[in-house]
């Protein structure tokens, strides 16, 4: 029976190694072969033209037809009577072609004697994949690590699990730490940081139960505000999520062109609104002057009366007149949009000077009293054709606003000047504005009432020319008291400098 079963052992072993896809060799102490697959048997035939038969010392056959290669068999299998398992990799080249084999040899003690398998296999093509896999990665790797964007890889730990070079230097930078592949990427943010800290759970926990996730982030690096855009991408096997992809840019230049393109449009959208409000009330404003004249004449051809025909001249003054302020209006309005500033320096009494010598034969301006009190304590720069406008036009508001029922009407001028900037108060005793009308009194066009003397333009124009100059106007006023008109302006010294 012992026999018997030892057969049948021996077949099934024979069987074993004879289908196996290894190629299998078992040889004893003294290097005797025992058995050997046909897989062996036919790599060495092919390979070196070595006839190997169970019975046959491996070495000895080996040394009839290559020595070194005797040599080198011999030093592995003492190597693997250690009773350590040895592995090795070779290339062998067969019909031109190179292929790569892993062989493993191992001591197997038995009844007091010990025998060494060898075990080889091809692994070419696992060879050739692996090395597309690392080629693959290198460039991946390079790709990942010139991009412009910070990206990083964490666990459902928060563990980092890989990160570019753009985020490693946005961390350090930001957090003044230097992150490390499988550390917890939220402990790595600093405690004085801890609402940061927060912030980043949150998104991650978000991000960790499968939903994306969009966020922006200003923060203050080397004293200059920057806007990131974040997202995160959960990375999901199957329906499970294994972790997250977050992938952070610097979007500070878009959100400042958003923010222009933004303004700009409002900007438009006033201008427009603004043109359409211009091109009605322009019209209309033009055509009752022009209508008043042209009734005007129709009644002189009709009217031969000297006295008649005198009250009438005055009259066709007074609408031409109109029409030629309303038409300056328009022209210094076009003017201050267009042109751009003319710095000089600037003489404030010449200026306001001028500015009463050219109203004075408007009508009332001579019981008007002007007060000055100037003061100027650094030269001062600014556009003077600007600064002209201004002046016209709030002098010329005291003229046809002044109070009818007070014997001393008065415009007070106090002007201070310096090296930053110079205040001017423009104050007059004239009739107010009520508090219901103040606030769109620098609108274009508007009219407290329609007894309004003026184009409904010069306090618009006001406004216009001191934003333009980088300034800014209030106003207060109470009905039957006057009116206080209170403007700053920046000294454009420093813009001559430039120039």
């Amino acid at each position: 029976m012992e026999v018997m079963e030892t057969n049948v052992l021996q077949d099934i072993f024979t069987s074993i190694i004879e289908d196996a896809e290894a190629n299998i060799l078992l040889v004893d102490d003294q290097y005797k072969i025992l058995t050997l697959n046909p897989g062996f048997y036919w790599i060495f035939y092919e390979s070196y033209g070595i006839d190997l038969r169970p019975g046959v010392s491996i070495i000895d056959s080996m040394e009839l037809v290559n020595p070194r290669l005797a040599q080198v068999w011999r030093e592995r299998c003492l190597n693997a009577t250690t009773g350590v398992p040895y592995k090795i990799e070779e290339t062998y080249e067969l019909d031109g072609k190179q292929f790569q084999w892993e062989i493993y040899y191992k001591r197997i003690d038995y009844h007091n004697r010990f025998l060494i398998s060898v075990f080889s296999r091809d692994i070419t093509l696992r060879k050739n994949y692996y090395a597309r896999i690392l080629e693959n990665e290198a460039n991946l790797r390079s790709i990942f690590n010139t991009l412009e964007n910070s990206i990083w890889l964490i666990n459902t730990n928060f563990e980092l699990i890989d990160f570019n070079r753009e985020f490693y230097r946005y961390f350090k930078h930001v957090k003044g730490v230097r992150p490390l592949k499988g550390k917890n990427v939220i402990d790595l943010i600093p405690e004085h940081l801890a609402y940061r800290k927060a912030i980043w759970r949150e998104r991650y926990q978000a991000g960790l139960l499968g939903k994306s996730g969009k966020y922006y982030d200003t923060l203050t690096l080397m004293d200059e505000l920057k806007t990131f855009e974040v997202k995160t991408y959960p990375i999901k096997d199957e329906n499970n999520v294994r972790g997250l992809t977050i992938y952070l840019r610097d979007v500070t230049q878009q959100k400042k062109t958003e923010d222009i393109l933004k303004t700009q449009n409002e900007e438009l959208h006033r201008i427009n609104s603004e043109l359409d409000r211009f091109v009605y009330s322009a019209s209309h404003d033009l055509r009752a002057p022009l209508m008043s004249v042209k009734g005007l004449v129709n009644v002189l051809r009709l009217d031969n009366d000297p006295e008649s025909t005198q009250k009438y001249l005055d009259l066709i003054e007074q609408s031409v007149n109109r029409l030629d302020n309303f038409i300056s209006d328009i022209i210094h309005h076009s003017r201050n949009s267009r042109m751009d500033i003319l710095v000089k320096e600037i003489n404030f009494d010449e200026l306001l000077s001028e500015s009463i010598a050219s109203l004075k034969y408007m009508e009332g301006a001579d019981r008007v009293a002007s007060i000055r009190d100037i003061r100027v304590t650094a030269p001062f720069y600014s556009d003077p054709s600007r600064l002209i406008i201004i002046f016209n036009n709030i002098i010329a508001n005291a003229v046809r606003y002044r109070d009818a029922r007070k014997n001393h009407s008065y415009i007070k001028i106090q002007i201070q000047a310096s090296a930053e900037n110079a205040i001017m108060r423009f104050s007059d005793n004239g009739i107010g504005i009520a508090k219901e009308y103040q606030s769109n009194l620098f609108k274009m066009f508007f009219r407290a009432s329609a007894d309004s003397k003026g184009s409904g333009l010069g306090l618009y124009i006001v406004k216009s020319v001191v934003e333009k100059l980088g300034g800014s106007i209030q106003v207060q006023s109470e009905l039957g008291h006057g009116t206080t008109f209170v403007i700053s302006i920046p000294n454009k010294i420093n813009f001559v400098n430039l120039n």
